[in-house]
């Protein structure tokens, strides 16, 4: 039964990250002429001289005249087209609300960024000072809250420097799934045995930001790293799911569970539908789906290390 889960569990992994790397969609809006008039007829009358300025809300989210009929002329085109829904520069036309761009990606970030606070209590109450993992989990947790604040700020506004943020911090979010992975998995205890492993992990990744950075902003090839180290964290965590069928750990199958339904949550980016009430896309239903998966990390990372206690205490008896 334990082989057969794991194997089943990373058949279907691969299979979603593949169907999230084949995932494509389509940025048809911004390029329609009717779209074009309204932007350029909008700003002629809303962007002259004596025009009121904008509300204070908007203005203090950087809100200017252009960005606003952007905006506006998506939504009165969008309401025009008799239920056909376009992107507008790779986005829904979503309903903002107090100038928030995506409201439910930004709710939803905050939870995630809330259970990862939450974990904190979790595992400084949970695992004792002596087990090497709470250390580890301890930077997990600030990784992870920082990850999801970054995610909550490019969704409530969409700039160059939110969005590099908002995947720089989700790319070492991934990472570090696969180096708390390979430190379980090989029973790192000390600096001296995981600093090999870390600078393993920091090299590439600096390289890899230094690239979308300096050299050119590649979407595709973000992707496709996010997607190949997720699919190492699943191997990983594949093999950890093993050992403890090996040792006998009651919940020896949650790890590899999780990873499977964190992909599956993942792969709803390779299915892009057109938002229901014009604020739940795909995108954000992922995020939403990721809060419990989050909380069931926590709890199974708990008693993972817990179990490793009882293990050495058997052993001293």
């Amino acid at each position: 039964m334990g082989r057969g889960l794991l194997r089943w569990s990373l058949v279907g992994s691969l299979f979603v990250l593949l169907l999230l790397v084949l995932g494509a969609s389509a940025s048809s809006g911004d390029q329609q002429p009717a779209f074009k008039a309204c932007v350029k007829t909008c700003i002629s009358k809303d962007c002259a001289p004596e025009a009121p300025p904008l509300p204070f809300y908007l203005r203090a989210l950087w809100w200017t005249c252009e960005s606003n009929c952007d905006y506006k002329c998506q939504r009165q085109l969008t309401a025009q087209g008799q239920g056909v829904v376009h992107q507008y520069h790779g986005k829904w036309p979503f309903v903002r609300i107090l100038g928030v761009q995506e409201p439910a990606s930004v709710i939803f970030s905050l939870l995630n960024g809330a259970m990862h606070v939450r974990g904190w209590n979790i595992v400084r109450r949970g695992i004792p000072i002596r087990h090497p993992m709470r250390q580890w989990l301890s930077v997990y947790v600030i990784i992870g809250t920082w990850s999801w604040l970054c995610s909550a700020v490019f969704h409530t506004r969409d700039f160059p420097i939110t969005e590099k943020f908002d995947y720089f911090s989700a790319g070492v979010n991934v990472l570090y799934i696969f180096f708390l992975g390979t430190t379980r998995m090989l029973r790192l205890s000390t600096w001296q045995q995981t600093r090999v492993l870390a600078l393993c992990c920091a090299i590439p990744y600096v390289l890899h930001v230094a690239y979308l950075s300096l050299v050119r902003f590649d979407y595709g090839y973000n992707m496709m790293a996010n997607a190949i180290v997720g699919l190492l964290s699943n191997f990983i965590w594949f093999v950890v799911a093993y050992q403890g069928y090996r040792n006998g750990q009651p919940y020896w199958w949650k790890p590899a569970v999780l990873m499977l339904l964190m992909d599956m949550a993942f792969s709803l980016e390779a299915f892009d539908f057109s938002p229901f009430f014009d604020t739940l896309d795909a995108h954000s239903l992922w995020h939403a789906a990721t809060i419990p998966i989050i909380a069931q990390w926590y709890d199974y990372l708990v008693k993972d290390a817990k179990w490793d206690l009882h293990l050495e205490q058997q052993r001293k008896d």
